[in-house]
């Protein structure tokens, strides 16, 4: 994802030089990831690593200030992406932002300091940096300019403010103290943008699924996260901004929507299911990677799916078209 104007407040040192694990690399996320795979639920094992994730943050926070001291101003680490909305996976990235009491602690040396402090540890835990750069160490500002800035993306969605958007419609802080409601409410007053909800629902309807004709899927294997997960969670955060739903998971979303009757009641337990689907193939998938010394990906060969397995994955992109069809319906995407 793309860098823009308000993001280089604590400038470019340090940060993208650390490097992500290599192929076959164990990290403490994965090791967990072995340990809690047998939870109930591919939700309940996301919510582990995320659980653990922000543990390991909050202490590296903490260790930050016992040696720096303590911050020039209240702030608050917040978590972004699927962090926020607790749905890690083995080879997640991190996504994250400082929000400070003030402009001038924001682009302080501290804030600085700490930001690469809690980005390196977090990597060593196995969440890579960013590619896109939506990290603690560019996006740290005063709580008034995240509301400014976040106000121009509601008012003004460009392709750049709804990108934004998606990124910083998933916020969930995890330490400090500073409250950080009000940033929250303005982000849910987009509810009433529909400019910017167009551009959301033709970012989510943008995602070609790999169905072909009579339902087939198309090709020798799928991207879960292009094909499947990706179009949905980005559908969820829509719907959910529609109904002004406070919620950050995505299947808190679906059901806020289908609740406000935005979705229908089957369709939205279609959706919960297939993201359960994507996510337990991808964890498996996964799991059977870092076992075999290969690199993590979101990429699945149908060959090693069962007939059974494969019939569910089929009705599940089926239920995401479906989706995507009603919401370029909903809010005419071809215009």
């Amino acid at each position: 994802m793309a860098l823009h104007g308000a993001a280089a407040h604590a400038g470019d040192a340090g940060v993208q030089a650390i490097p992500s694990p290599g192929a076959g690399a164990v990290t403490p996320l994965v090791d967990l990831a072995r340990r809690v795979a047998a939870e109930p639920g591919p939700a309940a094992v996301s919510r582990k690593l995320s659980a653990a994730a922000d543990a390991r943050a909050v202490d590296l926070i903490e260790g930050f200030q016992q040696e720096a001291g303590p911050p020039p101003a209240d702030f608050a680490w917040v978590d972004l992406g699927s962090m926020a909305r607790r749905e890690l996976h083995c080879a997640s990235d991190q996504d994250n932002a400082l929000v400070w009491a003030t402009t001038e602690a924001a682009a302080s040396p501290y804030a600085r300091d700490l930001a690469q402090h809690v980005i390196g540890g977090l990597a060593d835990f196995g969440l890579r940096p960013c590619a896109g750069g939506f990290m603690a160490d560019k996006w740290s500002m005063g709580l008034g300019e995240w509301c400014s800035h976040l106000r121009r993306c509601v008012a003004e969605p460009t392709p750049d403010a709804v990108l934004e958007t998606d990124v910083f419609g998933d916020l969930r802080p995890i330490a400090g103290s500073l409250d950080t409601a009000v940033a929250t409410e303005v982000l849910l007053s987009g509810s009433d943008s529909m400019r910017l909800l167009h551009g959301l629902a033709a970012c989510a309807t943008s995602f070609h699924l790999p169905l072909g004709l009579w339902g087939r899927i198309r090709g020798d294997e799928i991207d879960l996260k292009r094909a499947g997960l990706t179009p949905l969670v980005l559908m969820a955060r829509l719907y959910g901004l529609r109904v002004r739903s406070p919620a950050v998971g995505t299947t808190d979303r679906l059901v806020a929507a289908g609740d406000a009757g935005l979705l229908g009641t089957r369709l939205t337990g279609d959706l919960c299911a297939a993201f359960d689907l994507f996510t337990a193939l991808r964890l498996q998938r996964q799991l059977e990677q870092a076992d075999a010394g290969a690199t993590l990906t979101d990429k699945l060969p149908l060959a090693e799916l069962s007939r059974d397995r494969l019939h569910e994955l089929r009705d599940a992109l089926k239920a995401v078209k479906t989706a995507q069809d009603t919401t370029a319906w909903t809010f005419r995407t071809d215009l």
